[in-house]
């Protein structure tokens, strides 16, 4: 059976991070964890040169991002047509990362990755089924993950914004062109306080391709 969980209060970070802390454990991850990678990626991305290319910095924090999360899991990875997928142990479910624009971190909206979702990753998200439950409750009330017939897609998506450091662990259930309309479920975290360095204006290059990483290159 699917279930709705009650939304912690967004102002008591500390009831924010116990929620998330619950929802994260069937899939073997902690908040403490996920801000780890979103502030490595971040620290990365802003040592980045000033006088390298403009696609450098996103380039630089995505990877980073990817690195960080692999080497605090210890997770098995690979490469599916230009998309790095993160896998848990059971391979019933992995981990992609994605730059998400500015509505990622958020409960009361529906964030999706800030560059376009590219063709894999579309094929990916239409093959989800739309009504399979994803947590059941068990006796004492605590959640597990359901079995499915093919391994789950999770997008973990970050964002920088005004001295905070936003994240999610997200499932996706639907989309429309390279807009995600619909979750199964979301996993936000609270946001993270972030000093960033000095770093130079970096502006948003058109990117129409459709293979390799989505770059985050944002103005700063």
């Amino acid at each position: 059976m699917t279930h709705a969980h009650a939304l912690p209060d967004p102002h008591d970070l500390d009831a924010w991070r116990a929620w998330s802390n619950g929802r994260l454990a069937p899939l073997d991850l902690t908040v403490d964890l996920l801000h780890r990678v979103v502030e490595n990626s971040q620290r990365k991305r802003d040592a980045t040169s000033p006088l390298a290319p403009v696609q450098t910095p996103g380039q630089d924090g995505w990877s980073e991002a990817v690195i960080s999360l692999r080497e605090q899991t210890g997770w098995d990875r690979d490469e599916d047509d230009g998309l790095s997928r993160t896998w848990h142990p059971s391979h019933n479910f992995y981990v992609v990362v994605r730059p998400g624009n500015d509505s990622t971190g958020l409960f009361d909206r529906t964030p999706s990755p800030k560059t376009r979702l590219r063709t894999v990753l579309r094929d990916l998200i239409d093959e989800v089924p739309h009504t399979a439950p994803l947590f059941d409750v068990t006796g004492n009330g605590q959640s597990r993950l359901l079995p499915e017939e093919r391994p789950q897609l999770w997008l973990f998506l970050f964002s920088y914004r005004d001295g905070l450091l936003y994240a999610e662990l997200s499932r996706p259930a639907e989309r429309i062109e390279d807009k995600i309309t619909r979750y199964h479920q979301r996993i936000p975290l609270p946001p993270l306080p972030y000093d960033r360095t000095d770093t130079s204006v970096i502006v948003t290059p058109d990117d129409d391709l459709d293979t390799g990483p989505d770059i985050d290159v944002q103005p700063i």
